[in-house]
């Protein structure tokens, strides 16, 4: 974290909101300052969550993949955290579809394929992770743009890429 705060990209309920996290106790949520603060660890990931004075009964359990189940109140959602680096390759992997259906995956930059988490034939939703590519000794779960259909994979684990290589082909998903 640095003096400014940390920043992050948290989808929750099909929106995606921008928050900075301060070092001053401060969180900024789409351009909105709030003041928040978290108790100690209570039973089974139970915490209070104070925010702008207004204490809150909160669960916080982490998933893999920046996924999070999150509790307030006895309601529970689940959440998606990214920190502003991995937005920014999330949003230059989902290029914009064409009129011939999904767009397809793209390399964002170079690197080495870890995982191939689909199969051909496969559907995925919006958002589904389809490859896992180590680049500069970071992991990027690349995912689906859209709902689409698993064409053809054109990696495999263990294989470099390069940027804007083609790694999954995506074909329209047909109505039900």
């Amino acid at each position: 974290m640095n003096r400014r705060g940390s920043r992050y990209v948290v989808c929750l309920a099909g929106e995606t909101h921008d928050v900075v996290v301060g070092v001053d106790g401060k969180v900024v949520i789409d351009g909105t300052t709030h003041d928040v603060s978290l108790s100690g660890r209570g039973p089974a990931r139970m915490r209070t969550l104070i925010l702008d004075g207004k204490p809150r009964a909160v669960y916080a359990g982490r998933r893999t993949g920046g996924l999070w189940e999150l509790g307030l109140d006895g309601e529970f959602v689940s959440a998606e955290v990214m920190d502003a680096r991995a937005a920014r390759v999330r949003a230059l992997s989902a290029a914009v579809g064409s009129e011939r259906g999904p767009a397809d995956l793209k390399a964002p930059m170079p690197g080495l394929v870890v995982q191939v988490a689909v199969e051909t034939g496969e559907i995925v939703g919006p958002g589904a992770a389809v490859v896992i590519v180590e680049a500069m000794k970071m992991e990027n779960e690349l995912r689906a743009p859209a709902a689409a259909r698993v064409e053809r994979i054109l990696v495999a684990p263990g294989e470099a890429v390069e940027k804007g290589q083609i790694l999954v082909e995506f074909g329209e998903v047909e109505p039900q």
